[in-house]
């Protein structure tokens, strides 16, 4: 199964390298990151990669965006105590809000859906930021938090096309 989903993230950023850059308000972006779980029965947090993809909408102060991202685990979580391993699946939709400029903070809230290891979860996430932009990319900072599961959260670094 982890084959399976380093194969599919792999081909999703291939289809990302080679997608225009500019069309229409499409961008397209890969980000990476602790998935930070806040609890006493876990050893060491798993890290997720995930892919995005967003349209902007536009607006006179800043950039106003739908956004879509998938993330999955690339390395385990380890619960304390030889419970064993997990790892978590994300998949979220977001309205994004960046500020005008080069040096940019970014504010987004959506519904996010969380699996692991099988069970799954549905609920509000909320996320801010703090992006550079430089031409055609973007790199960004972004903190992430749920209400699926409040010691659950994400800090990834970024890229967008």
């Amino acid at each position: 199964m982890r084959q399976m989903k380093v194969f599919v993230l792999v081909g999703l950023l291939s289809v990302i390298m080679v997608a225009p850059a500019t069309a229409g308000g499409l961008y397209f972006g890969a980000k990476t990151g602790p998935m930070i779980v806040d609890s006493s029965m876990v050893k060491t947090d798993p890290t997720n990669v995930g892919v995005m993809v967003g349209y902007e909408l536009g607006v006179v102060v800043g950039d106003l965006a739908l956004e879509g991202e998938f993330t999955t685990s690339t390395s385990d979580g380890e619960y304390k105590s030889g419970f064993g391993k997990f790892n978590l699946d994300t998949i979220a939709a977001y309205l994004a809000f960046r500020t005008a400029g080069p040096i940019y903070l970014k504010a987004k809230g959506g519904f996010l859906q969380v699996d692991e290891d099988g069970s799954s979860d549905t609920g509000a996430s909320y996320g801010v930021g703090v992006g550079l932009g430089v031409g055609i990319v973007q790199v960004e900072l972004e903190y992430t938090q749920t209400s699926v599961d409040p010691s659950l959260s994400f800090l990834s670094v970024g890229v967008q096309f």
